[in-house]
């Protein structure tokens, strides 16, 4: 009988596959369910997937969102059917399926079940303005790194539950330098250690910004100060993008030069958040907005 580490190396002098020329068959789907996993794993005779079903549900009792089921039952969706091209039972899988698995989808295409049309023109290029990257039809490194948490993660739960393989095929990128959890205390718990082997590497993102020309043609495209000193709030007080559609009026003290926005309902949520203040670079760019009229002032109270 064969040690985990001696499998370990065996897989490594394994002969490598052709990578290039795996294509995924359209096997299974994911499906919406009305139960207590909002998500489900579906083969071909719509049948659940037993495996992944016991670990989304597992999953979605430890508080984990909705859209996080969602994401993770794509993920193994996309797992089981490179282990059904290369014919490997999931629960024996090894290092070797998931290297090639990695190696895959940095040379693949992502499936689509329509051309592109509008955006064939713009498809892997940069937003001139913005600096926004446009998608392109390849994996990104973050969806390969996500895919390798999710089946690191789908590990762990069945070798804790037995039923799994004896070691996690998403091995750990241990440093030579000191033996892993080396002068550990006894009393603590472990913590993980290094990232993942097969884990890419993520470019640095490049800052997006807009040139001040186009914020001076924003600025005088509105028709009011008021939309004005909305718009500067928004911008200077580097809140997320979704969160200006939600912020609700507080009372306005037409005494004072700044004006309190707090953040609206939101999913059945009372507003808790914190309040934003628009600071000296809003006022500056809203060229005496807060010196509205009182008609102005109305409008926004009652908005």
């Amino acid at each position: 009988m064969r040690t985990p580490e001696r499998r370990e190396r065996n897989d490594v002098n394994e002969p490598s596959r052709a990578i290039r020329s795996i294509h995924l068959p359209l096997w299974g789907r994911v499906a919406p369910d009305p139960g207590v996993v909002p998500w489900l794993v579906l083969d071909d005779e719509g049948r659940i997937v037993q495996p992944i079903h016991r670990f989304l549900l597992d999953f979605i009792a430890r508080d984990n969102r909705t859209g996080s089921v969602r994401s993770y039952a794509y993920d193994l969706l996309r797992w089981w059917r490179w282990l059904r091209v290369v014919q490997v039972e999931w629960n024996k899988a090894t290092s070797a399926e998931v290297r090639d698995f990695v190696l895959w989808l940095g040379a693949a295409t992502k499936p689509s079940a329509a051309s592109r049309t509008v955006s064939v023109k713009t498809v892997g290029t940069t937003n001139p303005i913005t600096k926004k990257p446009y998608l392109d039809d390849r994996y990104k490194p973050r969806t390969i790194r996500h895919s390798n948490a999710v089946l690191r993660s789908f590990y762990d739960f069945w070798i804790e539950s037995g039923g799994g393989p004896l070691v996690n095929p998403v091995p750990l990128a241990r440093s030579d330098k000191r033996r892993p959890h080396a002068h550990h205390n006894p009393l603590e718990p472990y913590r993980a250690e290094g990232r993942l082997r097969y884990n890419p590497k993520v470019p640095r993102r490049q800052p997006r910004q807009m040139p001040d020309k186009r914020w001076n043609e924003l600025f005088a495209a509105l028709r009011s100060n008021r939309d004005r000193a909305i718009l500067a709030l928004a911008v200077s007080n580097g809140a997320r993008a979704s969160e200006p559609w939600t912020w609700r009026v507080a009372p306005a003290a037409h005494t004072r030069t700044t004006t309190r926005w707090t953040p609206g309902l939101q999913s059945g949520r009372a507003a808790t958040g914190p309040r934003f203040r628009a600071g000296s670079r809003a006022r500056s760019r809203t060229s005496g907005s807060t010196r509205c009229s009182r008609r102005c002032r109305r409008t926004a109270i009652e908005r």
